[in-house]
């Protein structure tokens, strides 16, 4: 990584309290929603990112979410998790995507359908895999907002546009650009907030899930799925899911229950 690069990782402050306390609730087995509930309700900004994202129509949701309390009993600890985590996001980070030729708005889109995608592809059929894949699907590109300031700041905005234009792969862009991909940082940045190692692991995989263990395998395949169907910009297109689908066939993933979820996310 480059010294701007280092820098602007280490600049980012630590989660917020509220969101701290959610964390830890979480991870505590003794944990309960009601406990997930007040913590998350101390925090009015917290409490209104939680229903705003709750109640977008690709949750599957039939009826309107008005509480903390329904939502968490509706979509379950993990999938609120990892909403908490984007909450923190929003309050610690200055998005500028322009590098990419993206806005804010877009990019958290993108951020929103790779959840959806992902708690609906496996919430019913393999829950347990959600703590790690929903805030993992979620936050998985948080790294190409600090490698994007970082290339305005050291005068190369125009690489990953150039690397868009001839449609070669932006993760060698980023690389040569700033010595690191966008998972790299993510998973950098993760360790730093201390979260879930697991998560941390499979970020960092989901480039390349052979180059893992077999446990976790199969959640670094399900990322890049989830990542290939979703562009970066939050489109999502005949060659995207074309791509995914080859990556689910590869590593022998659940090619129905994929279909079924992403039906839903289209049509919300």
């Amino acid at each position: 990584m480059t010294k701007t690069l280092i820098k602007n990782i280490d600049a980012i402050p630590p989660l917020p309290e509220s969101v701290q306390d959610v964390e830890k609730i979480y991870r505590d087995e003794n944990g309960t929603f009601e406990d997930m509930q007040k913590a998350i309700e101390k925090d009015p900004i917290l409490t209104a990112d939680i229903l705003r994202i709750a109640n977008s129509p690709m949750y599957g949701i039939s009826r309107t979410v008005n509480s903390v309390k329904q939502a968490v009993s509706l979509l379950g600890k993990d999938a609120i998790r990892a909403f908490v985590l984007n909450s923190a996001v929003n309050a610690s980070f200055k998005i500028d995507l322009s590098p990419y030729g993206m806005t804010k708005e877009q990019f958290a889109y993108a951020c929103e359908r790779q959840l959806a995608l992902t708690i609906n592809w496996f919430v019913r059929r393999q829950p347990k895999q959600l703590a790690v894949l929903a805030p993992a699907a979620f936050l998985v590109d948080l790294g190409r907002v600090i490698i994007s300031k970082t290339l305005i700041e050291d005068g190369k905005a125009g690489v990953i546009k150039e690397a868009l234009d001839k449609a070669e792969d932006i993760s060698k862009a980023e690389k040569s650009a700033c010595g690191a991909q966008t998972t790299d940082v993510t998973a950098t940045l993760f360790n730093n907030w201390q979260l879930d190692p697991e998560i941390i692991h499979v970020i960092r995989y989901s480039d390349d899930p052979e180059g893992t263990i077999d446990e976790d395998r199969e959640m670094a395949a399900q990322l890049k799925a989830v990542r290939e169907t979703v562009l970066p910009n939050g489109e999502i297109t005949e060659e995207s899911i074309a791509a995914a689908k080859a990556t689910i066939e590869e590593f022998g993933l659940d090619m129905e229950s994929y279909e079924k979820a992403l039906d839903i996310v289209l049509n919300s």
